[in-house]
C-alpha cells in the first residue's frame, strides 16, 4: 500500500511539473501574441505576421488545453491519495 501511495505521489509531481511547463508556454505565447497584435497596429498586418500569429494562438490554445487535461488528472490522483491515505490508516 505503501509503494502504491509513492507511486501516485510521483505522478502527481510528474503531472504539476508538465502542467507548470504548460503554464510557461502559455505566458510566452501570450506575450508573444501581445507582441505581433503591437506590431500589426503599427505596420499594418502582413500575411507573414497573421501566421505568426495565428501560430502563436494555436500554441496558446494548446497549451491552456494541456494544462486543463493536467489539473483534470491531477485532481484524480489527488483523490486516489485521499482514498490510500483512508485504507492506510485504517490498516494501523
Amino acid at each position: 500500500m505503501l509503494i502504491q501511495r509513492l507511486q501516485v505521489v510521483q505522478e502527481i509531481s510528474s503531472a504539476q511539473s508538465r502542467n507548470l511547463l504548460n503554464r510557461q508556454l502559455s505566458g510566452g505565447a501570450e506575450f508573444e501574441i501581445h507582441g505581433i497584435e503591437q506590431e500589426i497596429a503599427m505596420s499594418g498586418c502582413s500575411h507573414e505576421l497573421a501566421r505568426a500569429l495565428a501560430d502563436a494562438r494555436e500554441r496558446l490554445q494548446k497549451a491552456n488545453a494541456e494544462m486543463a487535461d493536467c489539473e483534470a488528472h491531477c485532481a484524480a490522483l489527488e483523490q486516489r491519495l485521499e482514498e490510500l491515505d483512508r485504507w492506510i490508516a485504517a490498516g494501523r
